[in-house]
């Protein structure tokens, strides 16, 4: 498993200068979104205000700008959405996360993409007293933490024709989910569904992506939604 998972890294260390070359800054923002791209971090902010936060890890070495379609429409539902720029974020784990700091709320939904879902996951059980729930996509989880023992809901996406996380390795992040946990296959996609970047997927994503990634928002929202109404 160990060796697997640093053959995975390795690969994708490999591909980190090709993966700087997806996404460009969209600073500014729309109608209905101040965006500030900031060194460390991309913060999409509600103009009428923020009903929540939502805390986001990238996949390995992807730009921060990668998994826009996704966030700017969670960000649209009212949820302020903060993307760390860690392009290692488990690997290189920071101890002190700066958008508690910048956003000053008592509660944070925490989630992120492969390597990114290992590091939200980590977040989420070192800070359980603030996690209003966990959100992964495709977790590529290699440290120890686990959700089991949590009373923290969580939302589990999973890509069809993942050729990126062996059987093991899914196998792995699905048994660190609580028994409450809500699991999301989606059906003809791959690894790097999520995000602009196909850098790796090896085919498996046969399903139009802005189909995939709606259907992705759509749920990450209800999701959040549902956290909110039961609280």
């Amino acid at each position: 498993m160990k060796k697997k998972t640093l053959c995975v890294f390795a690969v994708i260390l490999l591909c980190c200068v090709c993966a700087a070359a997806f996404g460009c800054a969209d600073d500014g923002g729309s109608e209905t979104l101040d965006i500030t791209a900031a060194e460390d971090y991309k913060l999409f902010m509600p103009k009428e205000g923020a009903r929540a936060s939502f805390i986001f890890y990238l996949g390995t070495a992807m730009g921060v700008d990668n998994y826009d379609s996704i966030l700017t429409k969670v960000a649209e539902s009212g949820i302020a959405v903060y993307v760390s720029s860690n392009p290692f974020p488990d690997l290189l784990y920071d101890e002190e996360e700066a958008a508690y700091d910048l956003l000053g709320l008592n509660k944070y939904f925490i989630g992120g993409h492969s390597q990114g879902g290992g590091a939200a996951l980590r977040r989420a059980c070192e800070n359980e007293d603030s996690t209003a729930g966990c959100i992964l996509l495709s977790p590529l989880v290699s440290n120890s933490f686990t959700l089991a023992d949590k009373d923290i809901p969580a939302i589990y996406f999973e890509a069809e024709n993942d050729n990126v996380l062996s059987s093991g390795m899914q196998n792995n992040a699905k048994s660190r989910m609580n028994e409450d946990c809500e699991f999301v296959l989606l059906q003809g996609a791959g690894h790097m569904c999520y995000g602009e970047s196909s850098l790796l997927d090896g085919g498996g994503t046969v399903r139009d992506k802005a189909e995939i990634q709606a259907e992705v928002a759509e749920k990450i929202i209800a999701f959040i939604n549902g956290v909110l109404a039961e609280h």
